[in-house]
C-alpha cells in the first residue's frame, strides 16, 4: 500500500518535471432557465522555471473557452505564475482533502474545438476561475509509473465560479485530479464511452502531443490523441 507525507502535495525540488491537474463537472443554467451539462479543466505542469498551464470549460450549446501558455515564465513562490497577461495561482489548503485555484486571464471560444491542436484561433475573451476542490476519498497510486517518478490520483468535488462576458457560472459536481512528478502527465490511450452529446476539451503539449478530453455522461474521458485527428 503506497503511502505519502503532507509534503508530497507539494513542489518535488529534485525532479526535472511535475504535473497537477483538475477535473470537474456538473450542470449548469442556460438563458432559458435549463439545467444543462457543464465541465471544466486545470491543467499545471513545471519544468524547472518554465511551466505550461491549460484551463479549458466546456457547456452544452456554447463554445469551448480554452487557456493555454506553453513555456511561461514568471514562477512566483509556492504555484502561483504571472506570466504577462494573466495569473494563475493554486494552493493546497489542506493536504489530500482541499485546494483553492484561481485565474484571471483571456481565453478563446472556439467554435472548433480541435483548433486548440493548431493555432487556437478564436474570439478571445477574458475569464476568472475561482475553484474550491474537496475530497470525496483516499489517493491511490498512478500505474505504470518509472523509476524515480511518484504520484497518485484522487476522487473528489467542485465548487466553481467562472466569471464570464456574460456573467458568472456556478458549478457544482464531481471531480478528480492528478499529481505526478518525475514524468509529465500524458494520459493513457483509453476507449472512449459511447456518449452522442460529450462535448470536447483537446489541448496540446510542448512536446507536441496532442491530448483529447472529452466530458461524458460517465465523467471525463482523457487520452493521447492518434495524429490530432478530428
Amino acid at each position: 500500500m503506497e503511502s505519502w507525507t503532507d509534503a508530497d502535495e507539494h513542489r518535488h525540488a529534485d525532479v526535472a518535471v511535475e504535473a497537477w491537474w483538475w477535473w470537474g463537472s456538473g450542470t449548469w443554467l442556460d438563458a432559458d432557465g435549463e439545467p444543462c451539462r457543464a465541465g471544466l479543466f486545470v491543467g499545471f505542469e513545471l519544468h524547472g522555471r518554465s511551466f505550461d498551464y491549460w484551463a479549458g470549460l466546456v457547456r452544452a450549446g456554447a463554445p469551448y473557452l480554452y487557456v493555454e501558455e506553453l513555456r511561461g515564465t514568471g514562477l512566483r513562490a509556492g504555484l502561483e505564475v504571472k506570466p504577462a497577461e494573466m495569473w494563475a495561482d493554486h494552493s493546497c489548503d489542506v493536504p489530500f482533502r482541499q485546494w483553492s485555484l484561481g485565474n484571471e486571464a483571456h481565453g478563446v471560444l472556439l467554435d472548433d474545438a480541435t483548433e486548440a491542436w493548431r493555432r487556437a484561433y478564436g474570439d478571445p475573451t477574458p475569464v476568472t476561475f475561482d475553484v474550491e476542490w474537496h475530497s470525496s476519498g483516499t489517493p491511490t497510486a498512478l500505474a505504470g509509473l518509472p523509476m524515480g517518478a511518484g504520484g497518485y490520483e484522487q476522487r473528489g468535488e467542485i465548487d466553481a465560479e467562472i466569471e464570464l462576458v456574460e456573467g458568472v457560472l456556478a458549478l457544482t459536481g464531481a471531480a478528480h485530479r492528478v499529481h505526478v512528478w518525475g514524468v509529465p502527465h500524458v494520459p493513457r490511450s483509453l476507449a472512449m464511452p459511447i456518449d452522442a452529446h460529450g462535448l470536447r476539451a483537446p489541448y496540446r503539449r510542448r512536446d507536441g502531443i496532442l491530448v483529447d478530453q472529452v466530458l461524458t455522461d460517465a465523467g471525463w474521458w482523457v487520452s493521447v490523441s492518434h495524429g490530432g485527428d478530428a
